[in-house]
């Protein structure tokens, strides 16, 4: 597989020549409307805590603007694997909730109190809540896809990498800019922003909003309602307060609300009745009432409950930035809530075997302190304190088995010794981190540099759980309370060589790690909530940056090895009265990898890229609790092979005005959701397509397109999950497609 897939890439790069080659400027144009450069521009990142060319920083970096994120239309980090080889996401119930994996680091682990492996960051603030991460992907100036362990500037949550969100800041000028989209399924998109100064140089704002709703696009046969629909807003308002020049305060006020659907899974039996007996039905497998869905059409289901998430986010945050001359003084205090509610069809079928219903309420406040020197010098330094605070507190509960209950009768047929009744499992947890890091750009000649950089934190976790029946009467089942703390040491190093102005060498060693914690599903088992340990990841990567052709060609690549410790995994445990997922520790992996990005800007009028990922991800040893031995396995989400590749293309009209083609497209060899690596939940390869044809104002304040989404309506698995004698299973969205008006002022 390996080899096909270094075949593949080497096709697809090699299809990208004569594209490039053929792109030829059209003679005597000069049209106003054409904004791009010959030759492509210079990126700035703040990937390590200070501005610096993408070009220049020794790690593995994925930068997109804020107008290449409509173009594509990117609304939250799931999408982002159409321009990411690599990463990739599972999605769940929630229509606001994803776990997101990055060269094959992650955990597809949805329970409310679980850190994924790639951290989300807006405006430098850390957002612990999975259901708070969608919220922000508006009004931005770009994105960051920091690969591979971030853990000396970024922390715990950073073992596969960190995504950076950045918000529109407010202008010296005013200036506002607005999107209206509509597309199938009667799909509305509104997003805009307005800013300038308000009093000269001292005080600026911007607010900016948007607004998303969309009718369903699955169709419920019991009641023959439209599911699986769309209706959220979101809203900044960003002040920044001047004094003078060395200071900086910044303000930003943040929310949005979703009252959508819950996603409605398709239904899998599992050919096993409620005895443990096959059940199948002419070699069709049925669940334990005998149904099963058995049309193939994954636009359609049966329910008899049509899930609703109800989802509120707020946060605020203050950055004060000081210049002291040689050095700078940066504070950032932050507050993030969320209050979300989700009723779930979790059986998938028209019988009511079992709803759930996830209840949970986070909140977060964090402090940053940063100090560090000015660039220019033969040390750039950084030196800092982070602490974060964060309590969670959950209502959530499992009707189990209703149908097989009376319902004028509840307290006679309530029967938790075969699980049969309302399960509820609330718990409260609070998490303490604390943080010191530091870490140093030395040169050791003008063309070579060495970085350094330690962080060391202190995770301390109470976690508070109850699991009881509570129909009519409750019937106690587990009281929990448990105390852990995790401490650990994260480093990197790099060196950098700066070959010529426009070839970058580097080699890098890291360790990241996520803390321990308890496992934050239903759990009726001591056994179940026993703490899992931290999972470590030590990474070595090497690569290169380059700028070609008078800077009309980039090429960037970096190799990699992971040596992957500890991992925690998402397993199905059956160890106790009631079967649940668990996250635990189960054992070593090895990873290995190549990612490969090439982009061409041989004229103003055409640009291509190319970006490939090859993979090697598999279980060393896997010896987790209540699970097989899945040594030699791949690992959950994890593909030998991912490209993407685009362009774009101007053609200008007359009057200055032009019109714009913009192609993308993806290609993912097969993963699998489950370290089991069963067939059945095997993703097969597969690859999406999206398009955009727009035409442009001779000054670019107007754009008029056309849009397409997954135009060749590949539909694939984005989630599996095992439930009571059968499986749930969530595909991605079919093909979309619309008009939209972007205009600037």
């Amino acid at each position: 597989m390996m080899k096909r897939g270094f075949a593949m890439m080497s096709v697809s790069l090699l299809a990208l020549i004569p594209a490039v080659a053929a792109a030829q400027e059209p003679a005597g144009s000069s049209s106003s409307a054409v904004a791009e450069q010959d030759g492509i521009g210079e990126i700035v990142v703040t990937a390590q805590r200070r501005e610096q060319n993408i070009q220049d920083v020794p790690i593995s970096i994925t930068a997109i603007s804020g107008d290449a994120l409509t173009e594509v239309g990117i609304r939250d980090p799931r999408d982002l694997s159409i321009l990411v080889p690599g990463l990739s996401s599972q999605a769940g119930t929630s229509a606001t909730t994803t776990s997101l994996f990055l060269r094959g680091v992650g955990i597809g682990d949805f329970n409310s109190n679980t850190t994924g492996a790639v951290g989300v960051y807006v405006d430098d603030v850390f957002l612990g809540a999975n259901a708070g991460k969608l919220f922000n992907v508006f009004d931005s100036e770009g994105i960051e896809v920091l690969k591979g362990p971030q853990g000396t500037l970024y922390g715990r949550n950073t073992t596969a990498g960190a995504i950076r969100f950045s918000s529109r800041k407010p202008t010296d000028e005013f200036s506002a800019n607005a999107a209206l989209s509509y597309g199938r399924f009667n799909e509305v998109q509104i997003e805009g922003g307005v800013g300038g100064p308000i009093a000269g140089d001292v005080l600026k704002a911007r607010v900016a909003g948007t607004y998303l709703r969309r009718d369903g696009w699955l169709l419920n046969r019991v009641t023959g309602n439209k599911l699986n629909d769309l209706d959220m807003w979101a809203g900044r308002a960003i002040v920044d307060f001047t004094p003078n020049s060395d200071i900086l305060i910044r303000a930003i006020v943040h929310g949005g609300q979703n009252r959508g659907g819950a996603r409605q899974f398709q239904h899998r039996g599992s050919g096993i009745d409620f005895a443990g007996n096959p059940n199948f039905a002419d070699g069709v497998p049925l669940d334990g009432l005998g149904y099963a869905d058995t049309d193939g059409d994954l636009n359609a289901g049966d329910y008899d409950i049509e899930g609703q998430e109800r989802v509120n986010v707020f946060g605020a945050s203050l950055t004060a930035s000081i210049d002291m001359g040689g050095v700078s003084l940066t504070s950032i205090s932050a507050y993030e809530q969320v209050r979300r509610s989700t009723v779930e069809d979790t059986d998938a079928s028209p019988n009511n075997v079992l709803t759930a219903t996830y209840i949970d309420r986070p909140q977060q406040y964090s402090q940053e302190l940063r100090l560090q020197s000015k660039d220019g010098g033969t040390v750039n330094w950084i030196v800092g304190g982070y602490y974060f605070h964060d309590k969670l507190v959950t209502e959530s509960a499992f009707d189990i088995l209703r149908v097989f209950r009376d319902p004028d009768d509840l307290l006679g047929t309530l029967d938790p010794v075969n699980s049969i009744g309302n399960f509820a499992y609330p718990y409260t947890q609070k998490t303490e981190s604390w943080a010191a890091f530091a870490q140093a750009d030395v040169k050791l000649t003008d063309r070579l540099t060495l970085t350094g950089g330690l962080r060391y934190s202190v995770d301390s976790i109470d976690f508070d759980f109850h699991s009881f029946f509570d129909d009519v009467i409750v019937v106690p089942v587990l009281d929990f309370a448990g105390s852990k703390t995790f401490k650990d040491l994260s480093w990197r190093a790099a060196l950098s060589f700066q070959a010529t102005d426009n070839l970058l060498f580097y080699a890098s060693s890291s360790k990241g790690y996520n803390s321990g914690g308890f496992a934050g599903g239903s759990s009726s088992d001591p056994a179940q909530l026993q703490p899992f340990r931290s999972e470590k990841l030590y990474a070595y990567e090497a690569g290169f940056k380059s700028d070609l052709l008078d800077r009309k060609l980039r090429f960037n690549a970096a190799a990699f090895y992971y040596d992957y410790r500890d991992l925690q995994v998402f397993v199905f445990d059956t160890s106790g009265v009631l079967p649940v997922q668990r996250k635990l520790n189960a054992g070593n992996a090895e990873l290995y990898g190549l990612e490969v990005e090439l982009q061409a800007q041989p004229s103003r009028y055409f640009n291509a890229f190319v970006n490939a990922s090859l993979l090697h991800a598999r279980y060393k040893d896997f010896t987790a609790l209540a699970a097989d031995d899945y040594s030699g396995n791949k690992l959950v989400n994890a593909p030998e092979v991912a490209i993407s590749a685009g362009f774009s293309v101007t053609q200008p009209l007359p009057g200055d005005s032009a019109l714009r083609l913009r192609v993308d497209g993806s290609l993912q060899s097969e993963t699998f959701l489950t370290p089991d690596n069963v067939q059945a939940n095997r993703v097969k390869p597969y690859g999406t397509a999206n398009v955009r044809l727009s035409w442009l104002s001779p000054d670019e304040n107007l754009e008029l397109a056309l849009w397409g989404k997954n135009i060749t309506g590949t539909r694939f698995v984005t989630y599996v999950s095992p439930v009571v004698t059968m499986d749930q299973i969530n595909y991605n969205d079919p093909a979309t497609y619309g008009v939209q008006a972007v205009l600037k002022f």
